[in-house]
């Protein structure tokens, strides 16, 4: 059966007994897999005209579903079909903590839910599938990206509603977040949303405790300064390099991303190399007892060129503790009074580039 035919039977079906049995008719229409975003569409509309216009339950729990199953849909085909774009045309603004939206969302994954929400918002407001998607998480379905202005307001709209339920979920997500990707000035304006709206907590006082030992790393704050040495063996420390723009790759050479982007952070240093202001070197996370395998990467992948350093084991403190290192890669920014840029710059591209650009 064609899909044509299949949503005309569905829907011919929704018109002749919404009337009479709404609620359990709206189920029984949504509870079933789309093929198309425009079998969704027609799902959505042909209930909303059936539908008791007095009936505000009824059409919050119609905007409910057509959210999941935007969502689902969506995911599904990984953000790549073309007709996803014609979804966030119909999706209604949501109150999170309204009674029928939090029950739905309970009886369905809560921040599954969010992130279908929010996605189709930012897509109404004009952002691509990829700038709209959670960037929150991180996903084996999706490259890592940075968050960006979304998922700054998804985070703000989640910590300034009454929904206690999507407040523990995304509590969870923002330990596993802060833990990995660390803090940053707008992660900090989060912070007091948090603070003000939601309730005393075991994972509450963990976040506050994640964000408080960022402290020592903000920008604005004087960078550590810690020792690093060459193949070589001729040591270097932070300090060394007052007076210049500091620019650090953090990688290992086990990490695919980081091996993947070094390409671009090649490229940043040579789009600099008239200008004596600024430095890049690499820092690698690898164990001394990797040290040829450190040595062979640089080889392999042409890094010759660069100065390429590991942090000196021997020396208090150490590197990878006084910047939270937990994962890479991982980008560092100094300015030239040697104070904290961006514990967590961007990855080599445009924006780290402005940003060299504007310390200079």
């Amino acid at each position: 059966m064609t899909i044509i035919k299949r949503t005309t039977i569905f829907l011919s079906m929704a018109l002749l007994a919404i009337a009479s049995n709404a609620m359990q008719v709206t189920d029984s229409l949504w509870n079933r897999e789309f093929a198309c975003a425009q079998e969704i569409i027609d799902t959505y509309t042909a209930i909303q005209k059936a539908s008791d216009k007095k009936n505000k339950e009824q059409e919050i729990l119609n905007a409910c579903y057509y959210v999941w199953n935007s969502g689902e849909y969506m995911f599904k085909c990984r953000g790549k079909n073309e007709d996803i774009a014609l979804l966030p045309k119909y999706a209604e603004k949501l109150e999170l903590d309204n009674e029928i939206v939090a029950k739905f969302m309970q009886e369905h994954k809560m921040a599954r839910f969010a992130d279908h929400y929010f996605t189709l918002q930012a897509m109404k407001r004009g952002s691509t599938f990829d700038a709209s998607r959670d960037g929150i998480e991180m996903t084996v379905f999706f490259p890592i990206r940075g968050l960006n202005e979304n998922d700054y307001l998804k985070l703000q709209t989640i910590f300034t509603c009454k929904n206690e339920a999507l407040h523990t979920a995304y509590l969870k997500k923002m330990a596993h977040m802060l833990s990995n990707n660390g803090c940053n000035n707008e992660l900090l304006v989060i912070r007091k949303f948090i603070e003000e709206n939601v309730a005393e907590s075991e994972q509450k006082e963990k976040i506050m405790a994640l964000y408080d030992s960022y402290a020592t790393i903000m920008p604005g704050i004087q960078a550590p300064d810690v020792a690093f040495k060459d193949a070589e063996g001729k040591k270097y420390t932070i300090s060394d390099f007052k007076s210049k723009v500091i620019v650090i790759d953090v990688w290992a050479t086990w990490c695919g991303s980081c091996l993947k982007n070094m390409p671009k952070f090649m490229e940043l240093i040579n789009s600099f190399k008239e200008n004596k202001d600024v430095v890049f070197f690499t820092v690698s996370t690898d164990s001394d007892e990797l040290r040829e395998k450190w040595l062979a990467a640089i080889e392999k992948h042409k890094m010759g060129g660069m100065l390429n350093l590991t942090p000196e084991r021997n020396s208090t403190p150490q590197f990878e503790e006084k910047y939270f290192v937990s994962s890479v890669p991982r980008y560092i920014v100094i300015d030239k009074e040697g104070k904290i840029v961006s514990a967590f710059a961007p990855k080599p591209g445009k924006e780290l580039e402005k940003i060299i650009k504007e310390l200079l």
